[in-house]
Protein backbone atom coordinates (compact mmCIF):
# COMPACT_ATOMS: atom_id res chain seq x y z
CA UNK A 1 0.00 0.00 0.00
CA UNK A 2 1.10 2.99 -0.77
CA UNK A 3 0.93 6.10 1.41
CA UNK A 4 -1.00 9.32 0.17
CA UNK A 5 1.00 12.78 0.48
CA UNK A 6 -1.07 15.59 -0.47
CA UNK A 7 1.68 16.38 -2.62
CA UNK A 8 3.52 13.77 -3.95
CA UNK A 9 6.29 13.16 -6.38
CA UNK A 10 7.76 15.88 -8.58
CA UNK A 11 5.20 18.23 -6.92
CA UNK A 12 6.13 17.48 -4.03
CA UNK A 13 9.78 18.15 -4.03
CA UNK A 14 8.92 21.40 -6.40
CA UNK A 15 6.78 22.55 -3.27
CA UNK A 16 8.84 22.13 -0.83
CA UNK A 17 11.73 23.86 -3.05
CA UNK A 18 9.11 26.84 -3.33
CA UNK A 19 8.21 26.78 0.16
CA UNK A 20 11.70 26.89 1.52
CA UNK A 21 12.18 30.15 -1.14
CA UNK A 22 8.98 31.75 0.20
CA UNK A 23 10.14 31.45 3.81
CA UNK A 24 14.03 32.12 3.27
CA UNK A 25 12.04 35.75 1.82
CA UNK A 26 9.49 36.39 3.73
CA UNK A 27 10.55 35.23 6.89
CA UNK A 28 6.98 33.99 7.68
CA UNK A 29 5.36 30.04 7.54
CA UNK A 30 1.69 29.74 7.08
CA UNK A 31 -0.91 27.94 9.15
CA UNK A 32 -2.55 24.45 8.33
CA UNK A 33 -4.72 22.64 5.19
CA UNK A 34 -1.79 23.12 2.96
CA UNK A 35 -0.93 20.20 0.76
CA UNK A 36 1.45 18.07 2.36
CA UNK A 37 1.52 18.49 5.85
CA UNK A 38 -0.35 15.53 6.87
CA UNK A 39 1.14 11.91 6.44
CA UNK A 40 -1.84 9.52 5.47
CA UNK A 41 -1.62 5.95 4.82
CA UNK A 42 -4.31 2.72 4.68
CA UNK A 43 -3.21 0.25 6.41
CA UNK A 44 -5.14 -3.19 5.27
CA UNK A 45 -7.70 -4.22 7.23
CA UNK A 46 -7.51 -6.45 11.24
CA UNK A 47 -9.88 -7.49 13.77
CA UNK A 48 -10.18 -4.40 16.62
CA UNK A 49 -8.21 -6.62 18.93
CA UNK A 50 -5.32 -6.33 16.85
CA UNK A 51 -5.24 -3.13 15.61
CA UNK A 52 -6.16 -1.85 19.56
CA UNK A 53 -3.35 -3.97 21.00
CA UNK A 54 -0.99 -4.09 18.03
CA UNK A 55 -1.04 0.09 17.50
CA UNK A 56 -0.46 0.55 21.16
CA UNK A 57 2.95 -1.59 21.25
CA UNK A 58 4.07 0.17 17.98
CA UNK A 59 2.90 4.15 19.11
CA UNK A 60 5.02 2.40 22.36
CA UNK A 61 7.74 1.31 20.63
CA UNK A 62 8.04 4.79 18.83
CA UNK A 63 7.95 6.47 22.18
CA UNK A 64 4.57 8.26 21.32
CA UNK A 65 1.94 8.45 24.27
CA UNK A 66 -1.79 7.68 24.48
CA UNK A 67 -3.63 10.43 25.13
CA UNK A 68 -7.09 9.15 23.62
CA UNK A 69 -8.79 5.98 22.50
CA UNK A 70 -12.26 5.57 21.66
CA UNK A 71 -14.16 2.40 20.57
CA UNK A 72 -17.64 2.63 19.18
CA UNK A 73 -18.92 -0.05 17.31
CA UNK A 74 -18.52 2.54 13.54
CA UNK A 75 -15.01 3.59 14.90
CA UNK A 76 -11.96 2.65 16.87
CA UNK A 77 -9.98 6.33 16.87
CA UNK A 78 -6.65 5.84 19.17
CA UNK A 79 -5.03 9.72 19.15
CA UNK A 80 -0.84 10.74 21.01
CA UNK A 81 0.01 13.22 22.30
CA UNK A 82 1.65 15.48 20.86
CA UNK A 83 5.48 14.36 21.05
CA UNK A 84 8.16 17.05 21.26
CA UNK A 85 11.06 15.62 19.62
CA UNK A 86 14.69 16.96 18.44
CA UNK A 87 14.30 18.21 14.68
CA UNK A 88 15.44 16.27 11.67
CA UNK A 89 18.47 17.47 9.79
CA UNK A 90 16.54 18.33 6.50
CA UNK A 91 14.41 20.61 9.08
CA UNK A 92 17.36 22.27 10.86
CA UNK A 93 18.75 23.56 7.47
CA UNK A 94 15.30 24.97 7.09
CA UNK A 95 15.66 26.79 10.14
CA UNK A 96 13.55 24.72 12.47
CA UNK A 97 14.93 24.24 16.26
CA UNK A 98 11.81 22.51 17.94
CA UNK A 99 9.23 19.99 16.46
CA UNK A 100 6.22 18.41 17.68
CA UNK A 101 4.66 15.14 16.18
CA UNK A 102 0.84 13.63 16.92
CA UNK A 103 -0.32 10.21 15.43
CA UNK A 104 -3.88 9.36 15.12
CA UNK A 105 -5.24 5.90 13.82
CA UNK A 106 -8.75 5.10 12.70
CA UNK A 107 -10.44 1.85 12.48
CA UNK A 108 -13.97 1.41 10.57
CA UNK A 109 -15.63 -1.31 9.68
CA UNK A 110 -15.90 -2.75 5.97
CA UNK A 111 -18.71 -4.63 6.49
CA UNK A 112 -22.16 -5.03 8.64
CA UNK A 113 -22.60 -8.22 8.66
CA UNK A 114 -23.07 -10.41 12.15
CA UNK A 115 -20.05 -11.16 13.92
CA UNK A 116 -18.21 -9.14 11.05
CA UNK A 117 -14.93 -7.46 12.71
CA UNK A 118 -12.99 -6.68 9.39
CA UNK A 119 -12.14 -2.97 9.94
CA UNK A 120 -10.42 -0.75 7.70
CA UNK A 121 -7.31 1.02 8.88
CA UNK A 122 -5.84 4.42 8.42
CA UNK A 123 -2.61 6.11 10.05
CA UNK A 124 -2.43 10.26 10.14
CA UNK A 125 0.97 12.05 11.24
CA UNK A 126 0.96 15.55 12.26
CA UNK A 127 3.94 17.70 12.40
CA UNK A 128 3.92 21.31 13.85
CA UNK A 129 7.61 23.48 13.84
CA UNK A 130 9.00 26.09 15.40
CA UNK A 131 11.51 28.31 13.91
CA UNK A 132 15.06 29.56 15.10
CA UNK A 133 14.19 33.24 17.18
CA UNK A 134 10.56 32.11 16.90
CA UNK A 135 7.52 31.20 19.75
CA UNK A 136 4.96 30.27 17.57
CA UNK A 137 4.28 26.90 16.09
CA UNK A 138 3.66 26.39 12.08
CA UNK A 139 1.74 23.65 10.04
CA UNK A 140 4.44 23.14 7.31
CA UNK A 141 5.22 20.63 4.24
CA UNK A 142 6.82 17.27 5.94
CA UNK A 143 10.69 17.20 5.26
CA UNK A 144 11.81 14.43 3.14
CA UNK A 145 13.16 12.61 7.15
CA UNK A 146 9.63 12.99 8.70
CA UNK A 147 8.20 11.19 5.82
CA UNK A 148 10.65 8.22 6.30
CA UNK A 149 9.94 8.21 9.94
CA UNK A 150 6.23 7.92 9.43
CA UNK A 151 6.65 5.44 6.70
CA UNK A 152 9.34 3.02 9.03
CA UNK A 153 6.28 3.41 11.96
CA UNK A 154 3.53 2.56 8.73
CA UNK A 155 5.43 -0.61 7.75
CA UNK A 156 5.84 -1.98 11.15
CA UNK A 157 2.29 -1.39 11.79
CA UNK A 158 1.08 -3.33 8.87
CA UNK A 159 3.87 -6.17 9.84
CA UNK A 160 2.16 -6.68 12.76
CA UNK A 161 -1.10 -6.17 11.90
CA UNK A 162 -0.42 -9.10 9.28
CA UNK A 163 1.00 -11.64 11.77
CA UNK A 164 0.47 -12.98 14.42
CA UNK A 165 -1.99 -14.27 17.11
CA UNK A 166 -5.48 -13.42 16.60
CA UNK A 167 -8.43 -12.96 18.97
CA UNK A 168 -11.71 -13.83 17.27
Amino acid sequence: MKPIIKNSGFAAVAGLLLNILVLGVSGCAGGGGRAGTIYSENLGTGTLYDINTKSQAILNRYQYRIERVESTTDLLYIETEWKNRYPFDDEIEQGVNAALTRIVIRATPRGRGVGSDNNSIRFEGENKVRYQGGEEWHIVPMSPMLIAHFKDITDDLITDLRTGFRKF
